[in-house]
């Protein structure tokens, strides 16, 4: 054979070597498993085990009412029932105080209203607390005109002092059945029902905490000033108003305020 045809022969053997060799010498990998693609991790079912739960917001449906001095008062009102609760808010804070346990008291059974003095939250203007006996008096009215005839008062700080002014007017005899009264003071800057006890004659019952100042001296006060039927709890600590319905006496108050609203809707 020529020299340069044996070369190429050769050539070519080797290169065919090669091709197939490779896959010999170097024999293919089992095939890896494979890789799981990324994924979201998988939420849990609100409600289900382990879920947070989320409640759902308190709102009541929209209500408005006139004052006998023409102002417009927002509120709430939430549920529905033969007696209607009305809840008072107190200073600082605004009707929303109100909005989780109003929640409940319909849950009861009952009517429950939440409103915003003049001069706070939804109702607006200017504040003038002299006067604010004037608004809660207007969702008395409003109550009266939607066709309820038995009407509980319950009002913290300065929403107490309005509600025992407003459970002694005369127009409303009959129709108010019982107050409840929580850390009200007797006056509460120009707002001063001192007087205005004694000429209540539906159910009455006091609230306030022992280390709570003025609330706890007017509740003393207050309840030896009361001539018609007449209830007090003292709590321990120093919790004002509203601030009741949290914290280590909050059940115990709340069960007060079921049975108040029960005893007053039997008489």
């Amino acid at each position: 054979m020529r020299p340069a045809r044996l070369a190429l022969v050769v050539f070519l053997a080797l290169l065919l070597g090669a091709c197939g060799g490779g896959e010999g010498a170097h024999p293919v990998s089992p095939t890896a498993p494979p890789i799981a693609s990324p994924t979201l991790a998988t939420l849990p079912t609100p409600g289900a085990a382990g879920a947070p739960t989320v409640a759902p917001p308190i709102t009541g449906t929209p209500v408005s009412f006139t004052t006998e001095d023409n102002l417009t008062i927002k509120g709430r009102l939430f549920g529905s029932g033969e007696t209607a609760v009305v809840f008072a808010h107190m200073y600082p804070n605004d009707q929303q105080a109100w909005w989780g346990f109003a929640g409940e008291t319909a849950a009861q059974g009952y009517a429950a209203l939440t409103f915003d003095f003049r001069g706070y939250g939804e109702t607006g203007g200017s504040k003038d607390i002299a006067h604010i006996d004037r608004d809660l008096a207007a969702a008395v009215r409003y109550l009266r005109e939607e066709g309820y005839k038995r009407v509980i008062l319950v009002g913290a700080s300065m929403g107490g002092t309005a509600a025992l002014k407003v459970a002694a007017r005369d127009e409303f005899k009959g129709l108010v059945i019982g107050v409840a009264a929580v850390s009200a003071p007797q006056a509460f800057q120009e707002l001063v029902a001192r007087d205005d006890v004694a000429n209540i004659k539906v159910p009455m019952l006091f609230v306030a905490s022992q280390n709570d100042g003025v609330a706890f001296e007017s509740l003393e006060a207050f309840y030896d000033s009361a001539t018609g039927p007449k209830q007090q709890q003292v709590y321990s600590g120093n919790v004002h108003g509203t601030g009741l319905l949290e914290g280590e006496h909050a059940a115990e108050f709340k069960a007060l305020l079921f049975d108040f609203f029960q005893k007053v809707g039997l008489t």
